[in-house]
């Protein structure tokens, strides 16, 4: 290769990298996104970031990485800082939105993983849509089906608050504000959901979703089990699964889970109740 093809390709690699530093400053000062885990979970880490790095490379938002516990690892990984703090999941987001100081932030589990191509200008553009109404959330999942469709824009649905699951960790774009305030530092990921969900006073702004995009990712894993479409996205990029160290669910399993959820949708908010007064009896 001759010396000028060298100086074109390194002109190139440093107009790209500066253009992705230009991105990551544009837009780091209105949203992070934050990713909830602990260190027995880090077999995770790995397989989240090589999805990460392929479906989102030009992501224009800091990735936070919360833990219990953090050691250096033998991979590279796409966080771009670590918070660590061994706390309940409230306190835990609660510090790392101190941390990041964004107005919004990004809720995503370890073992949700990206199954396609990331679009920027429409996570902008639905950054925007929740600035726009002042949303406490606007769910970019339609899960589970939305009360209704906002009047004046039919790509954006409304949740009625008080219920089933209005409130989820689900990714979705959150006002930083509203979750740091209206969410108690003891609470577990699953009070969240089930009693924060059911208090119809919980949030004065509207809870919203985007019905004009899905974004793309899969539940990889739940109960600590491989679900069948995590295996599935897995085998597709050429990702081994180390069953030593994580079991994949039986069709058992599967069917299970499958029968639940259609229980839960014959009447979530009421099953929930039920599940919620049946929890509290059994203190759970």
């Amino acid at each position: 290769m001759d010396s000028g093809m060298q100086e074109t390709l390194k002109q190139t690699d440093y107009q790209l990298c500066a253009g992705k530093r230009y991105l990551k400053n544009k837009f780091n000062g209105r949203l992070a996104i934050i990713i909830y885990s602990c260190w027995k979970n880090r077999d995770m880490w790995k397989i989240f970031s090589i999805l990460f790095k392929k479906y989102w490379k030009e992501c224009p938002y800091k990735v936070v990485l919360v833990t219990d516990e953090y050691h250096e690892v033998e991979f590279e990984h796409v966080f771009d800082q670590i918070v660590q703090i061994d706390d309940t999941w409230a306190a835990m987001i609660k510090e790392t939105i101190r941390t990041v100081k964004t107005r919004y932030v990004m809720l995503w589990m370890d073992d949700y993983l990206l199954c396609d191509y990331v679009s920027n200008e429409k996570v902008q553009e639905l950054l925007e849509r929740a600035v726009k109404y002042q949303a406490a959330n606007l769910k970019l999942v339609e899960s589970p089906v939305c009360s209704g469709r906002c009047q004046y824009d039919p790509n954006t649905g409304f949740y009625d608050k008080g219920s089933a699951y209005c409130l989820s960790t689900q990714i979705g774009i959150w006002d930083a504000k509203f979750l740091y305030k209206a969410v108690p530092d003891y609470w577990s990921a699953w009070e969240f959901e089930r009693i924060g969900s059911l208090k119809k006073n919980i949030a004065k702004q509207p809870i919203l979703a985007a019905l004009d995009y899905v974004f793309p990712y899969e539940e990889g894993v739940r109960k600590g089990k491989w679900m069948e479409q995590g295996v599935k996205l897995c085998k597709r990029n050429g990702i081994e699964i180390d069953t030593s160290v994580r079991q994949i669910m039986t069709n058992k399993d599967m069917a299970w889970i499958y029968f639940l959820g259609a229980v839960i949708d014959l009447n979530p908010t009421l099953i929930l109740k039920i599940q919620n007064f049946i929890y509290k009896i059994i203190g759970k």
